[in-house]
């Protein structure tokens, strides 16, 4: 009982944490930053601020928003940490998830206070980005533990002594270096993109799939590296689900993991279009932002499965001489 609740309080978090970086999206994108002034973490020098207008509904909503969630991730923090801290992936995600949780909230007061220049949103972005994967994660190894402890009591009653392995075959070197450059890759190409959409050059986009903008050669050039950057991305992710096919019958959930993230990354690409379709609508926004947390999601998902076993983690056969 203890587990299905920690679980579902994990669950809560991931959710609350895709929440807040969406409403730290809207926030930003409608220029509500500073709804509360240059006050943190009071808002328009009160708790609870005397006059309202739309920006500073906004901002007070994600402030509080992530204060809510903030609580929400320690409790299951602390719950996870009593259960499960027997295992190294559990206090790794919890100690990621925590520590960038209260950086992202830094870099938001320290933005509050002094202002908020395209690079530093784009390294918050960046952070609030690293936040939510680590809560995803953990709710991913959390249902592994479930399912290994259940396998582990059916072995043990068919005389075979296992210390939870939670993942199962090797991988080979070449498709974990190629996983983990991608990630790497993609991370470098988001803080391109948060760069580039905190300049307010992203407005001046025109033209899909190939860019039309040439009267602002500055912008065009812009234009051509981050859709570069992208097409790179596509590549690779098609490249990384071609190596995994071919080691497909010894790791199948890095088969599928490969191919679905392929999917989304196609998607990424559509809302990319509709963002210049769109001359860049805030719903548009919104699904391009979405989809972007769901890629690099699904590349440390690929990632995590990747990692061998420690080797404290082993499976021993009953002797049959």
């Amino acid at each position: 009982m203890k587990e299905r609740i920690v679980l579902v309080l994990a669950v809560l978090t991931v959710v609350g944490l895709f929440a807040v970086n969406i409403v730290g999206f809207v926030d930003t994108e409608t220029g509500s930053a500073l709804g509360c002034g240059h006050d943190w973490p009071l808002c328009n020098g009160a708790v609870i601020p005397h006059v309202w207008g739309l920006k500073t509904l906004i901002e007070f909503s994600h402030r509080a928003l992530v204060a809510t969630v903030t609580v929400l991730l320690l409790i299951t923090s602390v719950s996870a940490w009593v259960l499960y801290r027997g295992w190294v992936e559990v206090r790794a995600l919890i100690a990621v998830t925590v520590g960038f949780v209260f950086v992202q909230a830094g870099l938001g007061a320290l933005g509050v206070i002094y202002g908020d220049p395209p690079w530093f949103l784009a390294f918050h972005f960046g952070f609030s980005l690293l936040a939510f994967v680590g809560a995803m994660l953990l709710v991913i190894v959390l249902r592994q533990i479930r399912k290994s402890e259940r396998r582990d009591k059916g072995s043990q009653a068919a005389g075979i002594t296992s210390s939870g392995v939670l993942r199962h075959g090797s991988v080979p070197l070449r498709l974990s270096r190629l996983i983990w450059f991608t990630i790497v890759y993609m991370y470098g190409a988001m803080y391109f993109g948060a760069y580039v959409s905190s300049t307010g050059d992203g407005s001046a986009f025109r033209g899909w799939p190939f860019p039309t903008e040439a009267q602002s050669p500055s912008v065009f050039i812009v234009d051509i590296v981050h859709r570069s950057i992208a097409f790179g991305l596509i590549l690779l992710i098609l490249y990384l689900a071609v190596l995994a096919t071919r080691n497909g019958r010894k790791r199948r959930d890095l088969l599928a993991g490969s191919w679905i993230t392929f999917i989304l990354a196609l998607c990424l690409a559509f809302t990319g279009a509709l963002l210049v379709w769109s001359h860049q609508v805030l719903w548009a926004f919104l699904l391009h932002i979405s989809f972007v947390t769901f890629v690099f999601g699904a590349l440390c998902y690929l990632a995590l499965q990747s990692l061998p076993e420690p080797k404290s983690r082993v499976i021993k056969h009953p002797r049959t001489d």
